[in-house]
């Protein structure tokens, strides 16, 4: 996320990040991890009255269950698996280059706020819609001024009080407490290296294991710098093939492994971090082979990424208030048509919202705040 700072030297040295690799293929798994997220919130159509439960049974009336059952049962993991990723991009564009704060500040802002703002407002207004028709908010309760304060700062997650309003933003809230700590940290990951990621990596999953209950942000911090480890373990092989091929196999051996012990979470994060790091570290590996019909799609993935991750909750909730009271969500969900259409409304928002909202947003505060004003040239200015 490079940009235009305030002194000569640094615009250069921002200039420099722009010509890092942007990982396409790495993005498009990104795409792929918010679609796996829609597939996992279909289950929001199964649940029932204000108290909110599933229905008995909901699992066997899913529709396409036979080919999507690994995103409607593993879908939440995805959301380990963005901040991975981010890491992983973070460490790539950022450590070894020199970039203002004031240009990494404004880049995240631009990039996240306003789709976030936009459905906050979209979400605030259809629950209001619901509270009077229904008499209770759909998926999420907490409605009301302190959670709405919350959302509005993209703190909603820092300490826990539950979901409210667009959910799915808890993570992306967590995730900006992360960037501020990786910013404030930068220097001693110069300094130590991949020594330092672990060491952060560890701590904040060993905090998780105390005090994760308390916030999102334990987690986050723990999957995020285990992506920067990965990065940097990537480039600093100096070119040993056969290091990488050790490390891929390693990590996949790794993450393979402690499935086993799935329903810990400390092991949890060994094995999300082992398998999808191995993946990470051949796709890194084989981007500059990518033909170029692969990258192009998994450009589009990536762009479309936070749009389905923001907008299918919305269009959810709007389609709920379309059918009820009237028609029971439940009876109609069960059908491939209807999930179709879900999904097929969702990437067409999300699409529409990138090229016609979050892109000339991005580009507008940017120029009017002092950030970059080019075409991205990386994931971690994409999003």
């Amino acid at each position: 996320m490079e940009g235009r700072g305030a002194a000569q030297g640094t615009a250069r040295a921002e200039r420099a990040v722009a010509n890092r690799p942007y990982l396409s293929l790495i993005d498009g798994v990104r795409g792929i991890a918010a679609l796996s997220v829609l597939f996992y919130h279909y289950v929001h159509f199964f649940m029932s009255g204000p108290d909110r439960r599933k229905i008995p049974g909901y699992q066997e009336i899913l529709p396409a269950r036979e080919v999507l059952w690994p995103a409607y049962e593993w879908g939440y993991f995805a959301v380990q698996v963005f901040w991975l990723i981010s890491g992983f991009v973070f460490a790539h564009v950022y450590y070894g280059h020199r970039v203002g704060t004031r240009s990494f500040v404004v880049n995240r802002i631009a990039r996240l706020y306003p789709l976030h703002l936009l459905t906050l407002l979209v979400v605030a207004g259809l629950q209001f819609i619901a509270l009077h028709r229904l008499g209770y908010t759909p998926i999420y309760g907490k409605f009301d001024w302190q959670h709405f304060a919350a959302q509005l700062f993209m703190a909603s997650d820092w300490i826990r009080t539950g979901l409210s309003f667009n959910g799915p933003i808890w993570s992306v809230s967590v995730e900006i407490a992360v960037y501020a700590i990786f910013w404030l940290t930068r220097g001693l990951a110069r300094r130590f290296g991949i020594v330092f990621t672990i060491a952060m990596a560890l701590g904040f999953g060993f905090a998780d294991r105390q005090w994760g209950a308390s916030s999102g942000v334990l987690s986050c911090g723990s999957y995020f710098f285990a992506g920067c480890s990965l990065c940097l373990l990537r480039e600093g092989r100096a070119g040993k093939g056969w290091l990488l091929g050790l490390a891929v196999v390693a990590l996949a051996v790794i993450g393979l492994a402690v499935t086993l012990n799935w329903g810990d979470i400390g092991w949890r994060m060994f094995g999300i971090t082992g398998i999808f790091g191995a993946l990470f570290l051949l796709l890194a590996e084989w981007q500059s082979r990518a033909p170029a019909w692969l990258d192009r799609a998994c450009e589009w993935l990536g762009e479309n990424t936070y749009g389905v991750y923001l907008w299918h909750f919305p269009i959810q909730l709007t389609m709920m208030l379309v059918l009820m009271p009237a028609i029971r969500t439940q009876d109609i969900a069960r059908n491939g048509w209807f999930l179709a259409l879900f999904f097929c409304l969702t990437v067409l928002v999300a699409r529409i919202s990138y090229v016609w909202f979050e892109r000339p947003m991005r580009d507008f505060l940017r120029k009017r705040l002092g950030g970059s004003r080019h075409r991205p040239a990386n994931p971690a200015e994409k999003g």
